[in-house]
Parts: C-alpha cells; sequence; structure tokens
C-alpha cells in the first residue's frame, strides 16, 4: 500500500476502491420516505468508514440487514460496503462481494441498477484483488468498465484502481499519472456525495499521487502534489467541514510523507521540522502504529547528523510499536531492520548488525515472492486478452460456424495474396538488389579505409597527450625530489615528498601502460625482477589512506613483518593492487572498513583486499573483467565508473602466471584475490 504506516490513510484507499453510490429508483419502493431514510443511514455509515470510525460502523451495519428488502438496490449497496471494511479478511471480503453481485440475477436488473451493479462489479473486483487472484480482478474492472455504456457516469473509481494495481506492482509513474486522473475525475459525475466524504476521496488521491510520484523519483512533482493535498485540508479545515481530530490525522500523514521528500533531498532542517510536526499531530497513545513511518524517519534523520543517541531513542520507539501492530506495518518493519543495520555498522556493533541486514534481506525477499505473480503481472496485455475473448464470445453467441468459416476464409485469401505479392515483388528486385549489394560493399570498403585513417589520427593524437601529460608530472617528481635535498624539512615532510615523487613516477608509469594497452603490442616480453610485495601492498596502503579519509574510511593491514618475495614487474603489480583499493574506497560506503592482507605458502602468494560496500550482483559477475564491462557501477559517493581497471589487472595478473578472482555478496561487500608465484 502506499502509506499502510496510518489506518486513516488505508480508510481512505478502502473508500477510493469502494465507492458506494447509492442510488435507488422509486418504481421498486415499497415506501420512497423509508428508503430514503434508509440511505440516508448507508451514507452516514460510510462516512463513519471514512473518518476511521470502524466500530461504530460496524456496529450500524449490523444492525441495518434486517430493514432492507431483498428486492432493493440497497441491499447490494449494503453488502459493497460490508465488503469494503479494510479490516475485512479476504474470505469474508469475497462472500461479501458474491452477495453484492447476487442481487442482479438478470439483465433487466442490471440496466435498471446499472450503478448500483457497477459498484458491485467494483467490490468483486477489489476481493479478487485482495486474495491474490489478479487476472480475475481485472476481468471484473474489464466487465465495470462495459458497465460505463449504459449511460452511468465514472467518478474516477477505474482510474483509482489501475494506480493500486500499477502501484503494487512498483510501477509508479503510472500509478502516480491514474491517481491524477482519479482526483480530477472527482466531483465530475451528478452524484449524490457529501461534502466530507469528496474531501477525503481528494485528499487521498492527492496523497497517493505525491507519494507514487516520490517512489518513481521525480521528487519536484510528489512536492507539488503534497503541497496540493497541504492547502486543500487548510481549507477544509477553515471551512470546519472535517472533526478536527480527522484534520490532525490527514495532516500528520502528509507532514510525514513530507518529512520522508525532504530527507531523501538532503533537506534536512526542512525534514526535522515536518517529522516533528508529524509526531506532534498523531495521538501520543498510539492504537495503530500510526507513529511508526515518523519514528524510523526521525530515527535515519538522526543518523544522517550523527546524533546517535537521539537516533537509538528513535528506535526503540519505533520498535515497540512494531512488536504491536506490525501486521499492519510490513513496510516499516523492513526499513526498520535495514536503518537499524546500518546504525549497528556506525556504532561498530558488526555482529548485530549483520544479523539484522539478514533479517531485512529475508523480510524482503519474503514480500517480493509474495508478490512475484503480481509483478508477473502484465495489465495491458491481459486487458487485451479480456477484450479478445469478449469480443470472440460475442462473435460465438451470434453465429460460430458462421464466423469461423468465415474468418478462415477470409485470412486464406489474404495470406495467399500477401504470399504471391511477396513472391512476386521479391523475384522482381532480386536484380535490383543485386546491384545495391555491390554498391554497398564498395561504399564499405571506403567507409573502412576512412576508419583506419581515422585510427591512426587518433593513436597519434593519444602519443601526443602522453607526452604533454609525462612533462608536468615530471616536474612535479623532480621537484619533490629537489625539495627532499633540502636540509631544513623534517622525516616526517620528508616520508610525505617521498610518496609524491614515487606517486609521480607511478602515475608516468601507469599513463604509458594504458597507452600501451590499446595502441600498441600487449606481447611484448616482460621484464620482472624479485621484490617484497608485501612491502609494495604496504606502501599501496598507505599511500591511500588519504583518499580513503575523505570518505571517513578506514584502511587494515594484515600481514607480518617478514619479506614476501615474488618475482613480478614492480609498475604492472602496483597498478592492480592499487586499482583493487581503490575500487574497495568508491564502492564502500562512507565510514567502511577496508581490509588488505598478503600471505604465502611454499608455492603461492595470496593478497586479498575486502570492502564491506555495495557488492556485485549475480547476474554481472561474469562480466566485471570485460573491457568497457557494462556492469560498471557509480560509486557510493557519485564517482564515476570507466570500466577499464578489471579488465587491465586480469591481463597483468596472467601475464604473470597467477589468478584473480572474488567473492561478494550485494549489500554486504566484496573480497578480491590474487594468487601469484611464490620466489624464494
Amino acid at each position: 500500500m502506499p502509506y499502510t504506516w496510518s489506518r486513516f490513510l488505508l480508510f481512505v484507499f478502502a473508500a477510493i476502491f469502494i465507492p458506494v453510490v447509492l442510488l435507488f429508483s422509486s418504481c421498486v419502493q415499497k415506501s420512497a420516505k423509508t428508503n430514503n431514510a434508509l440511505k440516508l443511514k448507508l451514507e452516514a455509515v460510510d462516512s463513519l468508514f471514512l473518518a476511521g470510525d470502524t466500530y461504530q460502523a460496524n456496529s450500524l451495519l449490523k444492525n441495518f440487514r434486517n430493514q432492507l428488502d431483498k428486492k432493493s438496490p440497497l441491499l447490494s449497496s449494503y453488502y459493497t460496503i460490508m465488503s469494503a471494511d479494510f479490516m475485512t479478511d479476504p474470505t469474508e471480503k469475497n462472500i461479501y462481494a458474491d452477495s453484492a453481485l447476487a442481487f442482479f440475477t438478470n439483465e433487466a436488473s442490471i440496466k435498471e441498477y446499472p450503478d448500483e451493479y457497477f459498484n458491485a462489479l467494483l467490490t468483486k473486483g477489489d476481493a479478487c484483488f485482495r486474495a491474490g487472484k489478479y487476472v480475475s480482478a481485472l476481468n471484473y474492472y474489464f466487465e465495470s468498465k462495459k458497465i460505463l455504456s449504459l449511460g452511468i457516469c465514472d467518478d474516477g473509481e477505474l482510474a483509482g484502481k489501475m494506480a493500486m494495481i500499477y502501484y503494487s506492482q512498483e510501477n509508479y509513474l503510472l500509478a502516480s499519472k491514474f491517481w491524477v486522473e482519479s482526483y480530477q475525475s472527482l466531483g465530475s459525475c451528478a452524484k449524490n456525495m457529501t461534502e466530507q466524504k469528496m474531501f477525503f476521496l481528494k485528499q487521498g488521491a492527492l496523497d497517493n499521487a505525491g507519494f507514487a510520484y516520490e517512489k518513481a523519483g521525480m521528487t519536484d512533482s510528489a512536492n507539488y502534489y503534497y503541497l496540493k493535498d497541504l492547502s486543500l485540508i487548510n481549507e477544509t479545515d477553515t471551512d470546519s467541514l472535517i472533526d478536527q481530530k480527522s484534520i490532525n490525522v490527514a495532516r500528520a500523514v502528509l507532514y510525514d510523507n513530507l518529512g520522508g521528500l525532504n530527507l531523501a533531498n538532503g533537506n534536512l532542517a526542512k525534514a526535522q521540522d515536518y517529522i516533528t510536526k508529524s509526531l506532534a499531530l498523531f495521538p501520543a497513545t498510539d492504537i495503530d502504529g500510526s507513529r511508526i513511518p515518523p519514528l524510523i524517519k526521525l530515527a535515519e534523520l538522526k543518523l544522517r547528523v550523527g546524533d546517535n543517541a537521539g537516533a537509538a531513542d528513535a528506535f526503540q520507539q519505533s520498535r515497540q510499536l512494531l512488536n504491536r501492530y506490525y501486521r499492519d506495518n510490513a513496510q516499516s518493519l523492513i526499513n526498520w531492520n535495514k536503518l537499524y543495520a546500518d546504525y549497528l555498522f556506525k556504532t561498530n556493533h558488526t555482529a548485530d548488525a549483520y544479523r539484522y541486514k539478514e533479517k531485512y534481506i529475508k523480510l524482503k525477499d519474503s514480500v517480493n515472492n509474495s508478490m512475484s505473480e503480481l509483478y508477473r503481472l502484465d495489465v495491458v496485455r491481459e486487458l487485451d486478452g479480456i477484450q479478445q475473448k469478449q469480443t470472440l464470445v460475442d462473435f460465438e453467441q451470434k453465429d460460430k460456424l458462421r464466423i469461423a468459416y468465415l474468418l478462415g476464409i477470409i485470412i486464406f485469401i489474404v495470406l495467399f495474396t500477401v504470399i504471391i505479392i511477396l513472391i512476386y515483388r521479391n523475384l522482381k528486385k532480386t536484380k535490383k538488389n543485386h546491384a545495391l549489394v555491390t554498391l554497398q560493399n564498395e561504399h564499405m570498403q571506403q567507409t573502412v579505409a576512412e576508419l583506419e585513417r581515422v585510427n591512426q589520427n587518433y593513436i597519434r593524437i593519444m602519443r601526443v597527450m602522453a607526452h604533454d601529460l609525462r612533462n608536468p608530472l615530471s616536474g612535479i617528481t623532480g621537484l619533490a625530489a629537489v625539495m627532499m635535498e633540502d636540509e631544513d624539512f623534517n622525516d616526517e615532510n620528508k616520508s610525505m615528498l617521498r610518496l609524491i615523487e614515487t606517486t609521480g613516477l607511478h602515475s608516468m608509469e601507469m599513463i604509458n601502460e594504458l597507452l600501451k594497452t590499446g595502441l600498441a603490442d600487449e606481447n611484448e616480453k616482460l621484464e620482472k625482477q624479485k621484490i617484497d610485495l608485501r612491502s609494495l601492498l604496504y606502501d599501496s596502503v598507505e599511500l591511500l589512506q588519504f583518499k580513503a579519509a575523505d570518505k571517513q574510511q578506514q584502511i587494515l593491514f594484515n600481514s607480518d613483518d617478514s619479506p614476501i618475495i615474488g618475482e613480478v614487474n614492480h609498475e604492472k603489480i602496483w597498478r592492480v593492487i592499487n586499482n583493487l583499493i581503490v575500487n574497495a574506497i568508491k564502492f564502500s560506503h562512507i565510514g567502511g572498513i577496508i581490509k588488505v592482507g598478503i600471505r604465502h605458502n611454499n608455492k603461492h602468494i595470496l593478497i586479498s583486499v575486502a570492502d564491506n560496500g555495495i557488492g556485485i550482483p549475480a547476474d554481472q559477475k561474469e562480466s566485471v573483467f570485460e573491457m568497457f564491462t557494462p556492469a560498471k557501477k557509480v560509486g557510493t559517493d557519485g564517482e564515476q565508473p570507466f570500466g577499464l581497471g578489471l579488465s587491465i589487472s586480469k591481463k597483468i595478473i596472467e601475464m604473470h602466471h597467477g589468478r584473480i578472482w572474488f567473492v561478494s555478496n550485494v549489500e554486504i561487500g566484496t573480497t578480491f584475490y590474487i594468487e601469484l608465484p611464490y620466489s624464494a
């Protein structure tokens, strides 16, 4: 549901999905005065549901059944309202919906009371949707659309139902458009609807449209409809049409949504203001879990500003409410576990953090699995299929055999004619096509020659770029070398200058290597020498500590002090290690920890780089080592990927007769391993 956190908005949704139009025909009533009174009572019950007074509404309905004449269309309206109660379980909901339809025993009753039949069909569709029978629900919605041809008016009901289906499928953009359509249609029909009911329906449609736009990432549109909803609430409050309690709850829900929107956009001050207002308006004694969503948003806000104590308090309050009202707040329970895991990571309770992260994943997977059938539902295709089936049934009812034979003959004639025409045209165009192919081959040869010329120009440009880049880098390294000779610098400063010099030299080597990768023969002989890989790895870690510090990360180096000798090309192996550590920094969250280690046995050296970042999905694991891989992702702080590093790294490791691989879990982290031959 767009806003499962608030029982109030669920009432609004129920009102959108189960619009009860209480019109009756005087020709079938024994007493116009009596039936008008009954109709007013049903409208009063409908208003009680909208206002959230479910207990009193149900009490009135239970005492209402015996007052209805079996021949009155109000009987169907009564069962429609009974099915509309969102507290009703799917089985009872379906029974009441069937009872609402049972009133219409023939075509004459349908034509006499089309409005009631229209609402009964919508109610049955809602019952099927609630029970997970989505195709059946679409059938009833389609049938209700056909009833509109009898001359009745649709007051936005169908648009609201399509919005809910698309929202449940997470197709938020279509959902938002249908909710806007539902809002715009409200009041277009000359139906007997109270001002109070019209307010709740419009307010709910606007809030739902804003929430769907927010979920679709269209924050400007979401803000527009939220503010439009707020304006409607303020105007209604001024007119004193709705009781203050209902107005306060409507504002509280809207403020919570605005708080979430500003929190997502990084407007923390506005988010704090809206969330505080929301919590202040909700009743202090929570009887349905309404305070859960703003408390969870408050916890996230406190985490962002570094107020861990405030976050802990918000987590505790929301958890207590979730323990009591978890059935009606499934999405909030998922969000709570995810956010609480982030809080535990931030407060260095790693073991507990992983436990809650795993719980979050299980809850999310459970919801996704339960909705898998709905996600697979192609609404447009199903509606087209239903329409085609209905058309076919109509044809069969008129004259099955005649239409079938006629269609068969027409199809045969059309296909035969098309085949003859195609054969004739193909034979006629064969010679022409041959000439065109010859001409295209000539153009292709010219294009290949032009591409070769452009490629040569590209190579020359890249070589000039390499020359131009080396000059300033050479100046930097030379200047660093000169400054190190100055006795005024202490050991720490000289160490920093040495790192600058080393970085400059390595950067020039990396430029040359990249250019060689694309412009030269990669089968050149690899120059190796025996070096201490432990020392090389340690230097790389120290060099990149500053880059990690920019994201409040920490790189931990795990190895003893013993040298680990390998026969490698210094520059190329340094490039691989640097690339893996930079990737770990790029794809780890702010405040993360990166672990770098090295060990060996008598045959191999094993280097590992582990992060607790976003991980690599299973469907992308086969392509991450490809040149310009499509699996590249933007870093956690917006760092742009290029898709070259891992491909080049793999080539370098294979040139050293080694191998590179990784183990990864989404949202848990990735560990890359490098295995190289050991030299004693």
